[in-house]
This record gives structure tokens, C-alpha cells and sequence, in this order.
């Protein structure tokens, strides 16, 4: 019995220690606090399933706000995360030092799924951005675009279909569908046929990938992770969807090499990387990039397996989820809905009948809309970094450590009336061309900001925008009473999810 009660005092004695090591972490720093909970942090809202991730950010945003400081201190379970507020401060970190928090998250495993621009740091980060940025030029996006536009006519012919059934349509599936057919054909120059066939491998594959959320952790799970004893990441996941992704860029690059295809897309674009080391035009059949010219500024396998993965998955879930919301929006705002509807039917009939690429750059009410809903729904609504050196706070005395990780909230600044008056209002206009020179620019970064900034946002925007022109020409959206406004967002997705999906009524327009 004695050496239980000491077993059981010493136990006490560590598990006291180790929560006040833990919890006044910012407060012996100088960082002002929220008030932490034993194995929750300050995330409990969020790790009790109440609401989601980005929902919980926002919150940490607002607390601190409303105390008047510049940014705070938080606790995810026994993890310290530094909150950035001022968006000046988030300017500071993500332009001029955005080499001290040049990733984005730690432990990042030596996978496939990882060894992308996105995950890389340093100079591989910046040696892979010099070679991808001439992708996304206007010259490679036009090489594109009969990809997109051919796309958005099979989308516009199967909501034909739907709307004779006369039934509700979830029309985030529909986008989700558009947008894999989109990167399938110009990512890895495949036909997925997702809006023609649910039940297509890649669609499959994609729902895996953001479909699947975490279950939410045990009080075990919790005791676990705040003795560290466990790891806080399980990428498992990841490697079990890796193989279908491997598999289909080898045989396609295996394909392409035999027969010597040249394709106008993305695929052809890291081909010459990998041959050539330098991305140029695609001028015609008689592109000589199988021949391969260069040792070492070209890219490994891997690196081009990484890259196409990473523009599949970016474009799979982001402009899918602005189009549904979008819409969401739209059936809220019939006199926003019948004015993007008066554009494009303008810019149909003024390009003979079609949607060219020049036509879309003339959506200038459309893109402002686009931009609204990038406002109030970010798809990377938590702009995540992590320190990886020592890092003063300027104008303090307060030092961030190497390995802490930032929580920059993109929703929080997006939502607060400071930089957008009424900003629970859905109004376009805050992006005309009269009124887009009042908005603050670091208060504005659905696609991030600084040197790091998302490099295919163009593209995201061109897809957004052309798939709802397409939509908004000839049907009209109103909401069905299942589905909740506002939304209510599925919680342990870290990209914000409306609940049960968009449920909307469509019908043709007059």
C-alpha cells in the first residue's frame, strides 16, 4: 500500500508539473493567454465535435481581438500554437519573414502525397517554385482552357438531365465531379468521366481524400498525447490512397513516352521539366521532350508525381466548394443571381455562343462574386505555418521558438468588421471596381499571402468562374428546406463543409 500511495503521489507530482509546464507556457513568455483546459487546450469546442476546426481558430481570432493585442497564445491538447491578429504582423511574417516559417506543417513524412511545392521548405522550395511558376502564365492557362470549356458543357448537359427529374440536386457533389474531370483531364491527361459516371475511380478517390475525416480522440486518446506517449499525426490514410495515385502517373507517363504524346496540360508541362529542366511552349507534334537533355536541373520521378498530385488535389476540393457556396448564396440573393445571369448570357451572345477565354476575363461582376464568396467561405479558412528558427516578434521582446506552430485565422479576418463593414452581408460590390481599392490586402488572403501565396490561384478562378457561368445561363437556384442557412459546417473537416451537403431546387431560368 505504501508503494502505491508513492507511486500514485509521484504520478501526481509529474502530471502537475507537467500541466503547469504545459498551460503557462505563453503566460511565463509574456503572451497573453485564453484559459486552457486539462487535455483539451483551448480546442475543446472543436475536439468535443460543437464545431469544426476553422470554426475554433475563429474564435481564438475574436478573443484576442477583442483584448486589444497584436496576437496570443493557445493550447491544441498539450501543443502551444501562436495566434497572429494584426494583419500587419501577418504581413510581417508571411512577406519579409516568411523564411522563418517556411512550412507548413510539421512532421511531414517522406511520402508522395508530401513531396510537393507546398510541403517543401528552403531552398527545394524555392528551386521548385522558379521551375513551376511558368505554369500558370496566361499563355498556359489559354493552352488549357478547351479543356475547361469542354467540361463545363458536359456539366451543363447533365444538369439538363437532372432538372427534368424534378428533384432536388446536391450540387457539391456536381462541382466536385466538375472539378475532377477538370484536374483528371488537365493534371494527368486522363478522362475520369466523373459527371457522367458517380461512381468514376478518380471521383472515388478524391471523396477518400477529403470526404474521410478524423474521428474525433478518446479521453485516452487525450491522457496519451499529454504524457507524450503517442505521436500526434497518423498518415496511414495518405499511404493507403498513394498506391492508385502512383499507379496512374507512372502508367500515363509510361504511355506518353512510348508513343511520344504531346498533350496540351499540366502532365505535358512536368514532362518538360523532368526532360528539359525548364518549362517552354508546347509548339506541336514535333515537341521533342522525350528526348531528355539535362541531368540535374531537371525533376525525379517522384518530384512529378508530387507536383500533379498536388494540383489534383487542390483543384479536387477548393473550387468546388466556392461554386457550392456560391450558389448557397446565390438562392439567398435572387437579384445577385439574376445579375451574373444578365453577364454571362451578355458574354455568351457577344463571343458567338460560347465562352471563350477572353470572355471569362470580361466577368467582371461574376469574378467580384466569386471573390465575395472566397470572403465569406475561404476554403483554407486556417492559414497554418510553422516556426523553423527562433523568430523575435517585432516591436517585443518575445521570442517564438523553432517548431511552434502558427494558427493565422483567414476567417476570422475575413469576418471582421473592422476590414469589411457588415461583414455577415454578402455584397459584390466590396470588389468593383470602385470599392476594391479600400480593402486591405493582408486582411484578404483566401489563397494565402507573401512569396507562399497558393501559385494556381488563376486557375481556381477561371475554373470558379466559367463553371458558374455556365450554370447561371440557363438555370435558376433557389434553396430546399433541408438544407440549413447559415450553414452548419461538418466538424472534423478541416476545409469548411456545409453539413449534409447544398441541397438546392433547379429549374430553367426564363
Amino acid at each position: 500500500m505504501f508503494l502505491i500511495l508513492v507511486a500514485v503521489a509521484l504520478l501526481a507530482a509529474y502530471i502537475y508539473t507537467k500541466y503547469d509546464k504545459t498551460y503557462n507556457y505563453w503566460k511565463r513568455k509574456g503572451v497573453v493567454q485564453l484559459n486552457p483546459v486539462f487535455l483539451y487546450g483551448d480546442a475543446k469546442p472543436f475536439l468535443d465535435g460543437q464545431i469544426c476546426e476553422a470554426e475554433n481558430a475563429m474564435s481564438y481570432y475574436r478573443k484576442f481581438k477583442a483584448m486589444g493585442v497584436r496576437f496570443g497564445g493557445v493550447y491544441s491538447e498539450n501543443r502551444p500554437e501562436w495566434v497572429p491578429v494584426d494583419p500587419e504582423l501577418i504581413k510581417t511574417i508571411t512577406t519579409k519573414d516568411y523564411e522563418y516559417f517556411d512550412l507548413h506543417f510539421s512532421e511531414i513524412p517522406k511520402t508522395l502525397f508530401f513531396n510537393n511545392l507546398f510541403h517543401m521548405r528552403g531552398e527545394e522550395w524555392k528551386n521548385m517554385r522558379r521551375k513551376l511558376t511558368p505554369v500558370f502564365t496566361t499563355g498556359k492557362m489559354k493552352m488549357m482552357f478547351d479543356t475547361l470549356t469542354e467540361k463545363a458543357d458536359i456539366l451543363s448537359t447533365l444538369v439538363h438531365d437532372l432538372v427534368k427529374l424534378d428533384k432536388p440536386i446536391e450540387l457539391k457533389g456536381i462541382s466536385m465531379r466538375f472539378t475532377t474531370d477538370i484536374i483528371g483531364s488537365c493534371g494527368f491527361g486522363i478522362e475520369c468521366n466523373s459527371l457522367t459516371d458517380e461512381n468514376s475511380e478518380f471521383y472515388k478517390h478524391g471523396q477518400k481524400l477529403f470526404g474521410t475525416t478524423s474521428k474525433r480522440p478518446t479521453i485516452w486518446t487525450k491522457i496519451a498525447k499529454f504524457l507524450s506517449l503517442t505521436s500526434r499525426h497518423n498518415h496511414k490514410f495518405f499511404f493507403d490512397l498513394e498506391n492508385f495515385f502512383r499507379n496512374v502517373v507512372t502508367e500515363t507517363l509510361k504511355y506518353r513516352e512510348d508513343n511520344k504524346i504531346v498533350r496540351k496540360d499540366f502532365m505535358h508541362l512536368m514532362i518538360q521539366l523532368k526532360n528539359k529542366g525548364k518549362i517552354t511552349e508546347i509548339n506541336s507534334t514535333d515537341d521533342d521532350v522525350y528526348n531528355k537533355t539535362v541531368a540535374e536541373d531537371g525533376i525525379s520521378f517522384e518530384e512529378l508525381a508530387g507536383q500533379v498530385l498536388l494540383f489534383f488535389t487542390a483543384g479536387f476540393e477548393t473550387s468546388s466548394t466556392t461554386i457550392s457556396f456560391c450558389l448557397l448564396e446565390l438562392t439567398q440573393h435572387p437579384d445577385i443571381q439574376q445579375k451574373m445571369r444578365e453577364e454571362a448570357r451578355a458574354l455568351w451572345k457577344k463571343h458567338g455562343g460560347k465562352f471563350t477565354y477572353e470572355a471569362v476575363q470580361e466577368m467582371t461582376y461574376i469574378e467580384s462574386v466569386v471573390k465575395e464568396t472566397l470572403r465569406m467561405y475561404p476554403p483554407l479558412a486556417i492559414l497554418p505555418r510553422v516556426c523553423t528558427k527562433n523568430y523575435k516578434v517585432p516591436n517585443t521582446e518575445v521570442i517564438i521558438e523553432k517548431g511552434t506552430t502558427l494558427k493565422i485565422s483567414v476567417w476570422g479576418l475575413h469576418l471582421d468588421p473592422e476590414y469589411f463593414p457588415d461583414p455577415y452581408k454578402f455584397d459584390p460590390d466590396r470588389f468593383s471596381a470602385e470599392n476594391k481599392h479600400k480593402i486591405n490586402p493582408h486582411a484578404y488572403i483566401p489563397f494565402g499571402d507573401g512569396p507562399r501565396q497558393c501559385l494556381g490561384l488563376r486557375f481556381a478562378l477561371l475554373e470558379s468562374k466559367l463553371g458558374l457561368a455556365m450554370l447561371l445561363k440557363d438555370f435558376n437556384f433557389t434553396l430546399h428546406e433541408t438544407t440549413p442557412y447559415p450553414p452548419k459546417y461538418v466538424v472534423n473537416n478541416f476545409i469548411p463543409t456545409v453539413e449534409g451537403g447544398v441541397l438546392l431546387k433547379i429549374t430553367k431560368a426564363d
